[in-house]
Formats: C-alpha cells, sequence, structure tokens
C-alpha cells in the first residue's frame, strides 16, 4: 500500500508538471471569474487590431491574424503556467513569417504555424529548455530592437499609401526615398493623426488625478479605458471616416478589403492544398519554409520564455513546460488555419495591469474576437491600412531596446560586442541571419574570457633560490592553459639570468574544473620548464581538479594549506619537495583520518 502511494503522489506531480491547470481550477473562485472576464476583455480590445495589423505586416489576409488572436491563447489555459501571459500573433513573429512565407501560397504560413509547434512540443518533451540560456540578453536586445526598426520601416509604405518592394532595411529607406513624390495625401493624413492620437492617448497613463473619491475612480477608470483601448479607438474612428467618404461617393484611403466572415472549419495538415495557380501537398509546402521550420519556433520559444520569466513574480520557470504549451497553441492555431503565434509582451502587461488571475481569462479574449469574426467582419473592410500602419508603429517603437545600450555602455562594453553585430546583422541581412551571427559572436566573447583569464605573478627571491607564484582567477581549461604559458615563458624571457626562477608553484584555489587536454598542456609546460633548470608544482587543488591532475600528469599536489605558510616552507626544502607538503590528497586524507581517529 505504501508503494502505491508513492506512485500515485509521483504521478500527481507529474500531471501538476504537465498540466498547471490542476493547481489552480480546483482552487478558482467567482471573485477571480470577475478579473479574469476583464482582462479578457480588455486584451481582446487591444488584440484585435494588431491581429490584423500583423497579418498585414506578416503579407497575409487579415484572417489569419484574426484566427491567431482566437484560438492562440485556449491550449495555453490548460498547459501555461503564467498567468499573465497571452499568446497570439506577435509583431517578431510575424515579421519571420513574411520572411519565409509567399503571399501568394498563404496556406504555407499555417504549415509553418503547425511545424513550429512540433518543434517546440519536441523541444518541451525531451527538457530542452536548457538551451534558451545560451542566447544573452544583448543578443536578444539586439534583435528585438533591429526587428522594431525592421518592422517601423516597413510601415513607411502604408503610412504614406505608396507602393514598393524591398528585402532589407537599407532598400525599404531607399525605395522609400524612391517613391516619396508617390505619396497619397489622405493616407499619410490618416496614418500621422492616427500616430499622434496614439502617442497623446498612450501617455494617458502617466496623468495623476487629483480629485478625491468616486469622481477620482471615475477618471482614474476613464483614463485607463482610454490608454488600454486607444487602438480600438483609432481604428473604429478612422473606419468611420473611410465609411462615409464612401458613402459620399468618394474612396480617398487604402482600406484593408473584404475580410470573410465566420468561424474557420477544424481540418488536418495532411489534406492537399489547392490554391488558385497551383495545388501542393504539406511536404511540398514543408520543402518552401526551410530554415524558417526551425528560426520561427526558436524566437517563438525566445520570446515566450522572456515573458514568463518577467512576470514570474521571481518564481523559477520551467522553459520546458513553456515550450510544451507554446507547441501545443501552434499546433492547435494551424488546424483552425492561423499563423504561427507566441508570447506578448504588451498584452501579457496588459493582462498584468488589469489584475488577471489565471490563466482562464484567456477564454473571454477568445469568444469576444469569435464574436468579432461572426458578426463584425463586413465592418472591418473600412478600416485604413494607414491607420493600421500607425498602431503597428506605435505598437513595436517600445520594443527598440536603446535602454539596454546605454546601460551596457556604461557598465560592461564588452557585451556590448553582441548587441551591436547582433542589431546590425539583422538589418544588413536576414533577420535569422543576424540572430544566428548574434550567437556565435556571443560564444565566442564568452570563450575568449574563459581563455584569458587574469593572472598575478608573485616573486620572491632568497640566497638560495628564486621561487614565483602564479595565480589564475579562474577554471583551467583547456584555452587558458596555453595563455598561462605564454604569460609565464614571457615572464621568464624578460628576466635576467640571475632572476629567473627555479621553482613556480602554481596556486589552484581558483580551480573548480579542469579537463584532459588543459591536464596536458600543463604537462607540456611542465617538461618546457624542466629545460630552463624550472620545476613547477601544484597547491591548494580541490579534490576533484586534483584527481584529474595526479592521474594525467603523475604529480604529486601539494597539500591544502596557507599559500604564505607554505611559501616560508619551501625556503627549507629543496626543490623535489619531498615530505608533508608534497603528499597527494589520497595520502592527507588518510593521514587526517589516522590523526581524527588517535
Amino acid at each position: 500500500m505504501v508503494h502505491t502511494g508513492s506512485c500515485g503522489d509521483r504521478l500527481h506531480r507529474i500531471l501538476i508538471g504537465y498540466l498547471p491547470i490542476l493547481t489552480w481550477m480546483p482552487k478558482y473562485k467567482k471573485s477571480d471569474l470577475l478579473y479574469d472576464a476583464v482582462s479578457g476583455i480588455t486584451v481582446a480590445l487591444t488584440l484585435m487590431p494588431q491581429s490584423i495589423a500583423y497579418a498585414s505586416l506578416a503579407g497575409l489576409d487579415p484572417l489569419f491574424g484574426l484566427y491567431a488572436a482566437c484560438f492562440g491563447s485556449v491550449m495555453y489555459i490548460i498547459f501555461g503556467s503564467v498567468r499573465q501571459i497571452t499568446i497570439g500573433p506577435t509583431s517578431v513573429v510575424a515579421l519571420l513569417t513574411f520572411n519565409y512565407v509567399n503571399p501568394a501560397l498563404p496556406a504555407t504560413a499555417v504549415i509553418l504555424c503547425f511545424v513550429s509547434g512540433i518543434v517546440e512540443l519536441v523541444c518541451g518533451l525531451f527538457r530542452l529548455g536548457f538551451v534558451v540560456e545560451f542566447v544573452s540578453m544583448p543578443v536578444t536586445g539586439g534583435f528585438v530592437s533591429a526587428a522594431a526598426l525592421l518592422m517601423a520601416s516597413s510601415q513607411l509604405k502604408g503610412l504614406f499609401g505608396i507602393s514598393f518592394h524591398a528585402k532589407n532595411c537599407l532598400e525599404m529607406w531607399i525605395k522609400f526615398v524612391e517613391n516619396i513624390e508617390h505619396f497619397r495625401i489622405a493616407d499619410t493624413a490618416m496614418g500621422m493623426t492616427c500616430i499622434f492620437v496614439l502617442i497623446g492617448l498612450k501617455s494617458l497613463k502617466c496623468v495623476k488625478v487629483n480629485a478625491k473619491g468616486m469622481k477620482a475612480k471615475s477618471y482614474s477608470v476613464l483614463l485607463f479605458l482610454l490608454n488600454t483601448g486607444s487602438n480600438v479607438l483609432v481604428v473604429i474612428v478612422s473606419s468611420t471616416i473611410a465609411y462615409f467618404s464612401i458613402r459620399q461617393g468618394q474612396s480617398p484611403l487604402v482600406l484593408t478589403g473584404t475580410i470573410d466572415s465566420g468561424i474557420p472549419q477544424f481540418r488536418f495538415l495532411f489534406l492537399d492544398y489547392e490554391n488558385e495557380d497551383e495545388k501542393f501537398t504539406f511536404l511540398e509546402g514543408l520543402s518552401r519554409l526551410w530554415p524558417g521550420a526551425i528560426v520561427v519556433p526558436l524566437v517563438s520559444i525566445l520570446s515566450t520564455v522572456s515573458v514568463a520569466k518577467a512576470f514570474s513574480g521571481g518564481r523559477v520557470i520551467d522553459a520546458s513546460q513553456e515550450m510544451i504549451a507554446l507547441g501545443f497553441c501552434n499546433i492547435f492555431c494551424s488546424f483552425m488555419g492561423s499563423m504561427p503565434v507566441a508570447g506578448s509582451m504588451s498584452r501579457s502587461a496588459l493582462n498584468h495591469t488589469t489584475g488577471v488571475r489565471t490563466t482562464f481569462s484567456s477564454i473571454f479574449t477568445s469568444i469576444l474576437v469569435m464574436l468579432s469574426l461572426i458578426f463584425l467582419t463586413p465592418l472591418l473592410h473600412y478600416i485604413p491600412k494607414s491607420s493600421l500602419s500607425a498602431v503597428l508603429i506605435c505598437a513595436v517603437t517600445s520594443m527598440f531596446r536603446y535602454d539596454m545600450a546605454i546601460l551596457l555602455w556604461k557598465t560592461n562594453r564588452r557585451d556590448l560586442i553582441p548587441f551591436t553585430i547582433t542589431f546590425v546583422s539583422c538589418l544588413i541581412f536576414d533577420v535569422e541571419m543576424g540572430l544566428l551571427f548574434g550567437i556565435c559572436v556571443d560564444l565566442l566573447c564568452v570563450l575568449y574570457r574563459s581563455a584569458r583569464p587574469s593572472i598575478s605573478i608573485e616573486k620572491e627571491t632568497n640566497s638560495d633560490h628564486v621561487k614565483w607564484v602564479v595565480r589564475p582567477s579562474s577554471g583551467l581549461l583547456f584555452p587558458a592553459v596555453d595563455f598561462m604559458r605564454q604569460r609565464i615563458i614571457a615572464e621568464m624571457s624578460s628576466s635576467e639570468r640571475p632572476n629567473k626562477p627555479n621553482l613556480i608553484i602554481v596556486d589552484c584555489v581558483h580551480f573548480d574544473k579542469t579537463d584532459f587536454t588543459a591536464a596536458q598542456g600543463l604537462k607540456s609546460l611542465i617538461n618546457e620548464l624542466k629545460s630552463e633548470s624550472c620545476q613547477l608544482e601544484l597547491m591548494n587543488a580541490k579534490e576533484c581538479v586534483a584527481a584529474i591532475l595526479e592521474s594525467t600528469l603523475n604529480v604529486k599536489i601539494l597539500s591544502m594549506v596557507p599559500l604564505q605558510d607554505s611559501i616560508k616552507k619551501f625556503n627549507f626544502i629543496q626543490p623535489d619537495l619531498n615530505g608533508i607538503e608534497s603528499m597527494t590528497f589520497h595520502e592527507m586524507k588518510m593521514k587526517d583520518i589516522c590523526e581524527h581517529k588517535a
């Protein structure tokens, strides 16, 4: 019976680990429902115009964004562990989708969504959450900043009502300058007005209410609604203007176009896809998406885990579980005809501000978007593209991490290297190449720091011999051994003959690890110093390090005694160091045991 109980407890822990809904659902209260409803509806009001804008950014029909908004967070209710996170279309993932999906073959966006989900789910099930730790904050900051600039640049043509095609950021600005003379006055006026209005409404969150009592509460609620609903307000007003312009027989604005109403049909991806020009299978569509099938899920994971950590409240986040949740979200969305989805920082922050209690708030977001799909899609036809461009530009400006660049310049300029390289590479080349360059450069910087530890050399001379104490500041791995060897040899070469050491002690007190290659490098250094009539000894190594060095070098490690005492004792012994100070760790432990028993 005891064994059965332990198995039951273990199964319960496993289920809670994979199904976080089991932790909060039994304790769910009516008050939680009210807070979740308010949060879900508030997020939906922001999400609907954003989803249309992000679909436009990806070069897709607005329905792809609306489907992502409607079904993105449904599976996260079950598998998600951070209540503030909202899953749906995001600007960065939309930009990547645009790079890999052919607008003439929009069904490939659905395939990309499905494949992203499979990759994310597999990574989560194999507990690969640690992989995100290899992408540092400077790399992420450089990537997100470049993506923000790219997205804002890509919306210039919609903002000014002109048309051109460009591959990278530089080409976008060149084409924009070349075509600026063709700008449309009405679209430009509408777009710029929307930007100024959005900036003004967003700044309302900084306004302090001086009134008291119910009046203060009413003002605070009004300011909050104007701030959080700014996107919806701008889209509604601009659409109303466009509608009445058309009613009067005028069409000065470029509009979104016709959007089909209704809920999509659930379909499996192994079915063939038909387009006006061609027919292709799932595998044929997948072959056109490489390497997006790797880059999109990687970026989605990075952004979602970053959002999860930001709202964890100091709680340890299981990145692998977030991968599983995101994977199920994308797989489910692909069956509903959606573009790829990920965690949104801005909408998650809005969720947090409105006091969300559980992930169940996403069900209210989905219901509101679903009602819009059923009843409001005919009205979405009148949304001006310039207003959507304004919404997107204002949404991505906050993503530009100039604050991180300034902080890196003040604190650690070396970390500014991967930030800058990632940022510039993303602008010059594709964003996936920029991210890859940034990760590689960042890892090279880490390897360089481990290969170049700070090394101090203390010299002591007496009538008999000269001793040097070499003290590296970090662990001795194979890249650092050659650097230490070069430093010692260079120091010896610059010393006059009477000042050359006949004994060099390497203080290993900071060595927390070593490897076989490093041990072989030490062996080469020992042989090299012998030719100079100099002996090398190791001191104060930890037991795990000493075991590797003793077995590899066939030398004795000096016992762990205070360094100054050891140096004094060297004044009374020969360089072969026979005696108590030359005991191995195993001999020293046996001696301690015997003394303890005595």
